[in-house]
């Protein structure tokens, strides 16, 4: 819920009020949606254009839910035909954008803003299950990341609040280098660098670029969390005060993995003190556990604080969710996907010894740009090479790379049209013990597939 005042709105560039007093509003506070659908009485109505839908539609809806008033942009409507309360702006997203950036700059408790190729949305979880432990602690909802849900993230902030944790996403370049601007965050952490939304970057280095301009951001006397297992940020020289953390390397913060269950979870040591059993699936989740625990001690919780913790943390929703029927093992990781997740996903099997057959169930992954054949190839060859009794693919993209497999390596290999097809087949040959890895692109939805099951 957010709580804003209406002299937070004359700060708005150009903000021109209509039909309505700033006088009745001085000392109250009130809550603010841009869905009309949410919106209760007395709550601000702000008017959104997007690519599939114009907020200014359903300012009729709004005034029938007892909107307190409607923040438009002015090109829309004209002002002859507004009869009701009105704040008028010269764009509206940018406008909430300069209204999340002013209310933001009212905080001063620590706020930290994390990105990374993978793993980001899990560690920001990880982060504020263990903060919220011992601080009132704001996090960002799910993966409103963008240029829409961080500005609405910052505006939730209020001075109940003694920490925050924004995800910062982007796909684009300049992407990250603007909401920080936004988010004016004190702390920062990239999880890695790797291959996802390769569709509109040149290169990995431009990805990279991209991804580290939250560092290079940071103001001078704030403090970064560096990952030296990510080659790109190893090589990064930081002007701020940091806290590094490794699995592999000397950190101050330092990682070890002991082993893998037969549900994939990790355990592993922290500073040589505690030793953490995971209650969620990947060997990358305990990389993400490094990271959390890195911002843990910082914020002054001890080794076993965070054992605690983490040890509780339970899976997200289709992110390395480990769910069993009649005997057999289901790795739903079908959340999203990208080169380096699917690698990730493959070493946690391999690393899993308590199974028998193994099935992998992998969809498109998307937004790879020129690359996208040649990952879709390698991804398959990396899935061969875990012996699995068979590889069910569905996607244009997986179909063209397993047609350029030599014919060897396609026998595993089937594709399906339908969730349900490829359910019906796998039922048939499934047996109790065997491992299933479900994994692909939001939108190839291979959650599904359960369903059928």
């Amino acid at each position: 819920m957010c709580e804003l005042g209406i002299a937070e709105f004359f700060q708005i560039c150009s903000a021109e009020l209509l039909n309505m007093d700033s006088k009745d509003f001085k000392g109250k506070t009130f809550g603010l949606t841009i869905d009309s659908r949410s919106l209760k009485a007395g709550q601000v109505f702000w008017a959104l254009r997007g690519e599939h839908f114009d907020g200014h539609d359903y300012i009729a809806e709004a005034l029938q839910k007892k909107a307190l008033f409607c923040v438009l942009q002015k090109d829309r409507l004209p002002k002859s035909k507004i009869d009701f309360p009105a704040v008028l702006v010269p764009d509206s997203l940018q406008a909430l954008q300069e209204l999340a950036q002013i209310h933001r700059q009212q905080y001063t408790h620590p706020l930290l803003a994390l990105t990374g190729s993978n793993g980001k949305t899990t560690t920001k979880e990880m982060i504020a299950h263990i903060l919220t432990a011992r601080f009132n602690t704001l996090k960002t909802e799910g993966n409103l990341n963008n240029h829409i849900g961080c500005p609405l993230t910052l505006l939730k902030l209020n001075e109940k609040h003694r920490a925050a944790v924004v995800e910062l996403g982007s796909n684009h370049p300049g992407e990250i280098s603007a909401l920080t601007r936004i988010t004016l965050p004190t702390q920062a952490l990239i999880t890695n660098i790797g291959g996802a939304h390769l569709e509109f970057f040149k290169n990995r280095q431009a990805l990279a670029d991209e991804k580290l301009s939250l560092f290079k951001e940071i103001p001078d006397k704030g403090y970064i969390y560096r990952n030296l297992d990510d080659p790109f940020l190893s090589a990064f020289k930081p002007k701020t005060a940091e806290q590094t953390f490794s699995m592999h390397k000397k950190a101050d913060v330092q990682g070890r993995l002991v082993e893998i269950d037969a549900l994939g979870r990790g355990s592993w040591q922290l500073n040589d003190k505690v030793t953490i059993h995971m209650n969620i699936a990947g060997i990358h989740n305990v990389q993400n556990a490094l990271a959390a625990g890195a911002v843990a001690l910082h914020f002054g919780f001890s080794e076993a604080d965070i054992k605690e913790r983490l040890e509780c943390f339970k899976a997200g929703d289709k992110r390395m969710q480990v769910v069993k029927r009649l005997g057999v093992k289901f790795i739903n990781d079908a959340y999203n996907a990208n080169p380096l997740s699917m690698k990730a996903a493959f070493e946690t099997l391999q690393a899993i010894k308590e199974r028998r057959q193994l099935f992998l169930l992998l969809g498109d992954m998307l937004e790879l740009g020129e690359q996208s054949s040649a990952l879709h190839s390698q991804v398959l060859k990396q899935a061969l090479q875990l012996n699995p009794q068979a590889v069910f693919i569905m996607g244009a993209m997986m179909h063209q790379a397993a047609d350029s497999l030599v014919k060897t390596q396609r026998t595993k290999i089937r594709h399906f049209e339908t969730h349900r097809a490829l359910a019906a087949d796998l039922k048939a040959l499934l047996h109790s013990g065997d491992l299933v890895l479900l994994k692909g692109s939001r939108s190839m939805e291979m959650e599904r597939i359960l369903d059928y099951l």
